[in-house]
Parts: C-alpha cells; structure tokens; sequence
C-alpha cells in the first residue's frame, strides 16, 4: 500500500518541482524499486497537468494578477518580448530554463496564444523533457549501479537521502521565494 503513495508522491513532486523527483524516481526505477514506465507515466502527467494548470491561471488573471508584484511583472515583461519574437522557442525550452517554468505557462495563457496552441506544444516539450530527464536519471542509476556495486545493501538508503536533499532543496526555495516574497510586500507598503 504504501508504494501508492509513492507514486502519488511523485506525481505531486513532479507537478511542484519536477526535475530532482524525476531524476530520483528513475534511479530508484533503474535500481528495481519503481516501475520505469509508471514513473515516466507520472513524469509526463505532472509536468503537464503543472503547465495546464498556469497556463489557465493566467488566462483567466490575466495580466493585473502578474503585475502585482514587481518581481513577476519583470520576468513577464522578458518572456512577453521574446514570446512575440520566437514563440515556437518559447513553446519548446522554457520548461528547461530555471526560474521561468511557472511564470511561462502564466504569461502565456494570458497573451493571445490559442489554447490549443499552448497544449500542443506543451505536450511536445513535455515529452521531451521527460526523456531528457529520465535519460538523465537512467545514467545515473547506471553509475551508482556500475561505482558503487559493492554498496548493493545500502543503496535503498542512498536512493532515500537523494530523494530527501532533493525534497530539502525543494522546501528552501520554497521558503526563500516566500520571504522575498514578504520582503518587497514589506518594502512597498
């Protein structure tokens, strides 16, 4: 029962933060704790469930919602020039570019694009992206697997604390993002 969880743990990490989950899910998969093609399922699903869910966002908040705090209203201002010059560029990287993978989708859905334009490319990119970063955790598996054999009893331990630095990673920035967050709120006021 608990292995649902899991699962379901990874769907929700994937749709938060997506890169550190998936690359440990497929190690633990490669390891023979998960199933590859279940993880890859849920990789896909997340990533573009979390894309879906900020495109709509910022279709129906438009952009009064993105200009409410200075710190969105400047990345918007840099996807909105560079979507009007390459949009298909666009469409097809800003999952890989840090920083810019939630506000994208939202200023996207809140430009002109057609929504079935969005979803189109969005499920291309997705696909991509989730093989890139299954690739990525594949080779992974294989070097913890091919450098560290003689460790084969411990390895659910290693597999564990990559995933916990990963979710410890995911909660500072987190946390960060909020007290800057306070921060300029404080400063404005």
């Amino acid at each position: 029962m608990h292995i649902i969880f899991v699962y379901i743990g990874i769907l929700f990490g994937i749709f938060l933060e997506g890169e550190m989950i998936m690359i440990s899910s497929v190690i633990a998969a490669h390891h023979g704790y998960l199933n590859i093609w279940l993880v890859v399922i849920l990789g896909v699903l997340g990533t573009y469930c979390s894309d879906c869910f900020y495109f709509f966002l910022g279709r129906n908040k438009g952009k009064d919602w993105l200009n409410k705090k200075q710190k969105f209203k400047n990345k918007a201002g840099i996807i909105d020039k560079k979507l009007e010059k390459h949009p298909i560029i666009i469409f097809m990287s800003y999952r890989f570019l840090y920083g810019f993978r939630t506000i994208t989708p939202l200023v996207i859905g809140a430009s002109k694009t057609k929504t079935y334009i969005f979803l189109l490319y969005s499920a291309v990119s997705t696909l991509i992206w989730a093989i890139t970063y299954c690739t990525i955790g594949y080779l992974f598996g294989e070097v913890i697997k091919s450098k560290l054999g003689s460790v084969e009893h411990i390895e659910k331990y290693i597999i564990g604390f990559l995933l916990l630095v990963g979710i410890i990673v995911i909660v500072i920035n987190r946390v960060k993002k909020q007290n800057k967050n306070v921060d300029l709120q404080n400063t404005t006021n």
